[in-house]
């Protein structure tokens, strides 16, 4: 699971507006609410369609330039809060819960679609830029995945990079561009590369990051875990 006092962290800097500990925290509670009412008001929604619009923008400007000598157009997208939402199960678990919860929700796959991402990979593949999922979920995870993928409306995707062997304990932001450049090794140009995390887009292989918004946890650069990511 994301490790759930990264979010608190977060919380406490951007709702106090001062340094941590400098007084006394904002209450969990409240913490909790004001995320909740960010997500209602449709603001989580807006933004989220603000940043994928920006992206298909720059894939349409990119249509009319040329790549570099035999390069393929691809995007690169992470699941967790980019493409599928865990927003229900969190809200579920008052954003805590164990292992053991987040693995019967994770194993459920009725995590449902982000609608603006899924916008954006139809305009992908429709002027034929491959698609790429790489996500922090282990491989042992990987047909609950593509059928919860297939059932939000994700199809015909050009590969699912699930982790793997030595990458099981590598940080995530490590494992993550290991296969941008694995891509950009098999000839791929990777356009844009959409994440909720910056361990998602940073270390490069890939033109321009888009940073959709996600209130509900982080992921330190060099952490070796994931929520479901």
């Amino acid at each position: 699971m994301k490790i759930f006092s990264s979010f608190l962290l977060c919380l406490f800097g951007t709702i106090t507006g001062c340094p941590l500990f400098a007084k006394e925290p904002v209450n969990l509670s409240a913490c909790k609410q004001e995320v909740i009412r960010y997500y209602d008001s449709g603001q989580y929604h807006q933004d989220m369609n603000d940043v994928i619009q920006q992206a298909i923008a720059y894939l349409k400007q990119k249509e009319h330039q040329p790549l570099p000598k035999g390069k393929k157009p691809a995007i690169v997208l992470d699941i967790d809060e980019t493409a599928l939402s865990n927003y229900p199960d969190m809200l579920k678990r008052r954003f805590g819960g164990t292992d053991q919860d987040h693995a019967t929700d994770k194993d459920a796959g009725t995590n449902p679609v982000i609608m603006p991402t899924l916008t954006l990979y139809d305009y992908a593949k429709a002027h034929h830029v491959a698609v790429f999922f790489i996500t922090s979920r282990h491989e042992n995870e990987r047909d609950i995945t593509a059928k919860n993928l297939h059932e939000a409306g994700y199809n015909n995707w050009d590969g699912l990079t699930l982790r793997f062997g030595r990458y099981n304990h590598a940080s995530v932001a490590t494992y993550k561009t290991a296969m941008r450049q694995r891509l950009n090794k098999q000839g791929y140009e990777i356009l844009e590369n959409i994440g909720d995390q910056e361990s998602d887009l940073t270390g490069g292989f890939a033109d321009k990051t888009f940073k959709l918004p996600n209130p509900f946890y982080s992921i330190p650069l060099q952490s070796p875990l994931g929520f479901v990511a």
